[in-house]
């Protein structure tokens, strides 16, 4: 499974507390945070429940029971951000880019990101596609209760339509 977390805007909340929970300030808004995971073909396989923006994706994925459906075997491609090697279940795999730790990248540290980045498109362009709906684009807080709901449904739909390796596969042949 690839793996991301997309966030959405969100009305600013009347309360303190709660303009602090939902403040995303690697985004800058206001905004609710979800885990998407894709397989390898782009469909989306996995959607946790919106998380408020000020919660890092380490903690989301700490929290959001995804861990407990892989098994022994499987292997996870994400980010850099997803630093969740001590969290995972026995036998089963994360998949990063690699840290620069020196001037340059080794030339298997560079195949080993391209490989990796090449994977990790479909869950980026599965994420643009889930936020095309126009419900999307700002939650109103009268109706937080039920934004889980919402993005859950949009995700749904997102696997309706046409399957995102084709829509890869007839944009790369524009590109020739």
């Amino acid at each position: 499974m690839i793996i991301d977390c997309t966030e959405i805007r969100v009305e600013i909340p009347d309360s303190m507390r709660h303009k602090n929970l939902v403040h995303s300030s690697y985004k800058g808004f206001s905004s609710a945070k979800s885990l998407v995971g894709v397989a390898p073909n782009g469909t989306i396989t996995y959607v946790s429940d919106l998380y408020p923006g000020s919660n890092s994706d380490k903690t989301i994925v700490g929290e959001c029971g995804l861990l407990n459906i892989f098994e022994p075997g499987d292997l996870i491609l994400a980010d850099k951000g997803f630093l969740i090697h001590d969290m995972l279940p026995p036998g089963v795999s994360l998949n990063i880019p690699p840290f620069k730790r020196t001037a340059q990248f080794t030339a298997a540290q560079v195949r080993a990101t391209s490989t990796i980045a090449r994977a990790r498109i479909h869950v980026e362009r599965a994420n643009a596609r889930i936020k095309e709906y126009q419900i999307l684009e700002c939650i109103p807080v009268n109706m937080f209760h039920y934004s889980t709901e919402i993005f859950q449904t949009c995700c749904a739909l997102t696997n309706l339509k046409t399957p995102l390796i084709n829509e890869v596969e007839d944009e790369m042949r524009l590109w020739k």
